[in-house]
């Protein structure tokens, strides 16, 4: 669901000639191979790309995109790879568009660095994305998309870090688009969540969510979600096409649902 919807985010800025930065403030690697030890061990991916059919009809131009993207990943890699945000965004940019990635941890920037170090839109700073985001906007180009999407192992339950941060960053660049990913355990913490970015004050919050199981299952992840600020024109209603075109495929659950709702509206 990220990524398809990042696609989507990152077509809508092509709409204009004019250049336009994409920032991710918790890169990682950039890509991964599935066959490795980490991959296998948690075998997310069982449930998630595997499921997913590729021999039906697309609901709309962001999901060729993301299957092109996965393709070129794979023929450069090998069919176990898939992509990280930064190698979708990567095949999204036009030759007078820029990326700026951000990654803390010690051995994934090495690996990003690596993976991106022949790349001349990339630039891959060493850097903690609760001071650098702010630090790097607003970018030169006035306009861009920042994916925001940190370890939740170490946040709070109701996420107050990221709320601060995305306040933070929008009084810096108050016209950006931002996109923050989160999990869903458990629909308390999401609520909360929500009341939080309420009280930013912040117009234009937009929320698509995909459960595949009962939010309130407590065995793990249930689903995730992706908060918009300043999402482009008619974007809610081409997400919801995306959003019941994977519900039926990905779900494990009759009360697995899809939704895409207006936190704060203008």
């Amino acid at each position: 669901m990220k990524h398809i919807l990042e696609i989507g985010l990152l077509q809508a800025l092509h709409k204009k000639d004019n250049a336009f930065c994409y920032i991710d403030t918790h890169a990682g690697r950039g890509w991964y191979d599935l066959a490795a030890a980490p991959a296998q061990k948690t075998g997310e991916y069982l449930d998630g790309i595997r499921k997913v059919n590729t021999r039906q009809t697309f609901p709309n131009a962001w999901v060729e995109g993301y299957f092109s993207a996965l393709d070129k990943l794979k023929e450069q890699f090998g069919k176990a790879y898939y992509g990280g945000s930064p190698w979708f965004a990567a095949q999204n940019l036009r030759p007078q568009d820029r990326m700026v990635l951000m990654e803390w941890h010690p051995v994934d920037v090495e690996k990003l660095k690596y993976n991106f170090y022949r790349n001349p839109q990339a630039v891959v700073h060493h850097r903690d994305a609760y001071e650098g985001l702010t630090a790097v906007i607003p970018p030169k180009e006035k306009r861009g998309l920042v994916l925001i999407d940190p370890p939740y192992e170490e946040e709070r339950q109701d996420y107050p870090e990221v709320v601060q941060l995305l306040a933070k960053a929008y009084d810096k660049w108050p016209t950006g688009t931002f996109a923050i990913w989160y999990p869903i355990k458990d629909r308390a913490p999401i609520e909360r969540f929500e009341r939080k970015l309420v009280k930013t004050g912040i117009r234009k919050q937009l929320i698509c969510e995909l459960c595949v199981m009962p939010d309130d299952n407590a065995l793990g992840l249930n689903g995730c979600g992706l908060l918009i600020v300043n999402p482009p024109y008619l974007f809610a209603e081409e997400a919801d096409k995306v959003l019941q075109w994977l519900l039926p495929q990905l779900s494990q659950h009759v009360l697995a649902k899809a939704s895409v709702k207006w936190l704060v509206g203008e």
